[in-house]
């Protein structure tokens, strides 16, 4: 005879597999993976600002561990897409690199733990591949008139020139400067700032926003320094720094400030001052090495970016050292492991590498950079697939370069990766704290 206790356990026992338990499983089997698509375009920019599509370059997808998934190459626009069931994914950019004179090399770049539902950009360098066939550039000479000056002592201008001189206290002389524009565009706002001191020994500015940049038979632009600085006093502690201003998609007005100074000469009158994006950047050397084996730097720095010009002069770099080995680097392990965590409220780091591999007569520059979490693996413990035999295990690496950094405008790992995924739209930027180790290896 079954007991009474035991006929209810049966009867539950039995229950899921009538009824309604098959609908259940009916469903639980039609249940789709959700899939995610990710993007990534590639540019480069040319000399007059025009960005072009860059696809001489591979992705790899990657596990948690860095191992390969799968490679995919770019299309004619410089894109990559794919889908993928990995919300988040690991991946690296094997890039072409080339610069100036040098050799072809390799750009490569390690993200972890990046969010496919936002989409990535890669800004690459290969001077050779460059179009300049839409660029219109024009070299000349240019003459600033200016009120006089007894002293000059600094001179910045947003645009490259060869050297320049005073001809006399209120004129100062550019050689060759070049502005380059896209053809039958509107020509750039470019800048000229002088400082010094007047006839009585009073600290002044004045500055030129030039927009025309036609060429002429005479070679020479000439041009009215209207603009005048305001002496903005400093608080009675600051930091040396350095500070610029951002407007018309360009640098202006750069300046260094030492921790002496009292006041800062600013201009902030000009016909671009709404606009303006104060941006100072400060730093603090702990210490600095020099042995028969290279050069290694241990510093902090602290950026700020503001429409207030007293909110971006207050920057002032970490002076309380962490605890970090800068001497012999061990936090970086053997095994390809890494252990930042001792610096706590920075969720970030990104670690550089650079090599030079020589074959025959060809040296190749190249630099594999990693965004990633502040403890974990290195990108670079597992080899690239098809890269075996350009850099291996046994590979020298001439420089070692350690960021650990913070955002005092979000605390988020996600935010972290997003911006450095090209995504520098965000205000991450705009209070940036950071560590900097720095190791250059005599060879």
């Amino acid at each position: 005879m079954i007991n009474k206790h035991l006929s209810t356990m049966l009867l539950l026992v039995f229950l899921p597999s009538c009824g309604s338990g098959s609908s259940s499983s009916s469903d639980s089997n039609n249940t789709q993976p959700i899939e995610y698509q990710f993007k990534l375009s590639a540019q480069q920019t040319n000399r007059c600002g025009q960005q072009v599509a860059f696809n001489q370059f591979e992705l790899h997808l990657q596990d948690d561990n860095w191992q390969l998934i799968d490679k995919y190459t770019a299309d004619a626009n410089g894109q990559v897409s794919f889908a993928t069931e990995q919300e988040y994914i690991n991946y690296t950019i094997i890039a072409k690199y080339q610069q100036g004179a040098e050799e072809e090399g390799l750009d490569i770049t390690s993200y972890h733990h990046a969010n496919t539902t936002t989409s990535a950009s890669y800004v690459a360098t290969y001077d050779n591949l460059l179009d300049t066939s839409t660029c219109e550039c024009v070299t000349q000479d240019i003459e600033l008139q200016h009120r006089s000056f007894s002293v000059i002592d600094s001179v910045s201008s947003s645009f490259s020139y060869e050297s320049w001189h005073s001809t006399d206290s209120q004129n100062t002389y550019f050689t060759n400067a070049e502005i380059c524009r896209l053809i039958d565009d509107e020509w750039p706002i470019h800048s000229i700032a002088i400082r010094g001191l007047d006839t009585n020994n009073g600290a002044i500015g004045v500055a030129s926003i030039l927009n025309d940049f036609g060429s002429n038979t005479e070679g020479l632009w000439q041009s009215a320094a209207i603009e005048v600085a305001d002496n903005v006093p400093l608080s009675s502690e600051h930091a040396a720094f350095n500070m610029m201003q951002e407007f018309a998609n360009g640098e202006h007005f750069y300046v260094e400030s030492s921790e002496d100074d009292t006041e800062l000469l600013v201009f902030n009158t000009h016909p671009y001052t709404s606009e303006s994006i104060h941006y100072a950047r400060t730093s603090h050397i702990f210490d600095h090495l020099d042995t028969i084996f290279g050069q290694s730097t241990f510093a902090s720095y602290h950026q700020i970016k503001s429409t207030m010009n007293d909110e971006a002069t207050s920057v002032s770099a970490e002076t309380e050292q962490p605890d970090i080995d800068y001497t012999n680097f061990s936090e970086l392990a053997a095994d390809g492991s890494y252990d930042y965590s001792a610096v706590s409220g920075y969720p970030l780091v990104d670690i550089s590498f650079s090599y030079q591999v020589s074959s025959a007569s060809i040296t190749t520059p190249i630099n594999w950079t990693m965004y990633g979490p502040i403890k974990g693996i290195l990108a670079s413990s597992v080899q690239l697939a098809g890269f075996e035999d350009t850099i291996t295990p046994d590979t020298d690496i001439q420089n070692t370069e350690i960021n650990i950094i913070k955002s005092l405008t979000t605390n988020n790992y996600d935010d972290y990766i997003y911006y450095y995924q090209g995504n520098t739209d965000s205000d991450f930027a705009n209070d940036l704290q950071s560590f900097q180790l720095e190791l250059v290896r005599n060879f």
